[in-house]
This record gives C-alpha cells, sequence and structure tokens, in this order.
C-alpha cells in the first residue's frame, strides 16, 4: 500500500469542535475530515471528490508538538437583526503534527504529493487565516510500501476502544513538551446529504510527547520506523 507523511506546522491552529457553542474551542490535532479535507484542497477537489477520498483514504496522526494554547475574544456577527457580541476563542500557537496517509490507489497517493508541492488551494491549519508554513522544504514524502506490522508500543492517537483493549497504563517520556493521555471525539466523516449532512464522531484517545506501552501487540503500519495506527 502507498502511503505519504505530511509535516504540518504554522504559527495557529484552529480546528473548531462543532458540538461546543459557549465557546469557539479547537481541537489539539486535526481531526479526521480535516486531514484529508486538506490533502483534498491540495489537489484542487470539489465536493463530490472530497467524499469519495474519504472512502479511500486511511488516515493517522503523531502530534509532535501541541503548541501553546492561547485565547482571545472574538466578535460573532450572525445577521443584522441579530447584535454582535464577543466569545472566547481557544487556538494553538507554533504546533506540529506528523499527518499519515495511505490508500490502496496509487494514483491519490501520487497526485497528493504533486498537490502539497503546489497546492491548488491555500493550505491552512484549519482557521483561512492559520497558514500552513512548512519548517523544511521536504514537508511530506512517500512511501512505496506501507506494511502492516506489530508493535509494543505507539506515539500516534489511537480509536479509544482500540487503546483502552491494548494499552497496560504505562508510558515512557520522550520529549519535553508533553501531555498524557486524554478522550474526545472527533469527526471521521459524514452522514446524509446537504443540509442534512450531519458529522459522523468517532472518540479517540490523543496525547503528546510520549509513548504509549501495549500489553499486547498492535498491527500498525510502518512508515519507515513511525509504526502509525490508521482508520
Amino acid at each position: 500500500m502507498l502511503g505519504i507523511q505530511l509535516t504540518l506546522s504554522g504559527t495557529y491552529s484552529f480546528f473548531r469542535i462543532p458540538y461546543n457553542s459557549l465557546l469557539m474551542d479547537s481541537y489539539p490535532f486535526p481531526p479526521r475530515t480535516t486531514a484529508i479535507g486538506l490533502l483534498a484542497a491540495a489537489m484542487g477537489y470539489d465536493e463530490k471528490k472530497f467524499f469519495d477520498l474519504l472512502e479511500k483514504v486511511k488516515y493517522g496522526v503523531i502530534i509532535e508538538s501541541p503548541g501553546q494554547i492561547a485565547s482571545e475574544l472574538a466578535s460573532i456577527f450572525k445577521e443584522k437583526k441579530v447584535p454582535i457580541y464577543p466569545i472566547t476563542k481557544n487556538f494553538y500557537y507554533r504546533p506540529v503534527y506528523k499527518l499519515f496517509y495511505a490508500s490502496e490507489d496509487e494514483n491519490i497517493i501520487y497526485e497528493a504529493e504533486r498537490g502539497l508541492k503546489d497546492p491548488a488551494f491555500v493550505l491552512t491549519l484549519g482557521d483561512s487565516e492559520n497558514l500552513f508554513y512548512p519548517q523544511t522544504p521536504n514537508y511530506s514524502r512517500v512511501f512505496d510500501n506501507v506494511k502492516p506490522v506489530s508493535s509494543n508500543s505507539v506515539e500516534c492517537v489511537l480509536p479509544s476502544d482500540i487503546y483502552a483493549k491494548f494499552a497496560n497504563g504505562h508510558f515512557s517520556k520522550i520529549r519535553d513538551d508533553f501531555y498524557p493521555p486524554r478522550e474526545i471525539n472527533i469527526s471521521v466523516g459524514f452522514s446524509g446529504e446537504g443540509k442534512k449532512r450531519r458529522s459522523v464522531l468517532g472518540r479517540v484517545t490523543y496525547y503528546s510527547g510520549i509513548r504509549i506501552q501495549l500489553k499486547d501487540p498492535l498491527q500498525v503500519y510502518d512508515f519507515d520506523g513511525n509504526g502509525v495506527y490508521l482508520f
């Protein structure tokens, strides 16, 4: 199976949590739909092709650096009859994420590689003003043979049912900026069409700067030494 790794970085990131109403809060990493949407933007895909991409691409993520949480008061304007009101907005300062994608369709990966080098649309970390600033010229890399392997430890985000089944409660610190495992619901897909379209949520366990030890070997995909669980 072909795969590609993207190191995503920028000054700020804001991946809005859709089910918060009184607070504009951000996911601490790009959820699946956003990460695959980033590929679709680079490739110049329309909405129909994006939904097709969601079905054909697997995704995984390592939070390389969570960044610092920052807050501001944002002005919300709905319509002329409704007054502008302030609401707190939380976002992340200087985060770094490693995004991993794999597909049985090799054309998708090669097209994604070309798109990431010369994007059809501007790539952002959530909000339109949070631009993607590559740390190095080699911010993306294609892997010709992404194989499933067994691993006794992982550094990537895991679906919470997998974490509950395999994690043994121990971890080792690998970076100074870290935080322990936490759970959150992220958007992994969509249901319905048009105005009836809704996010399909999946519960995941995320963390940063540590390796989770596993009580039983878990099948992950090998990206040149990075064992990543894809979903």
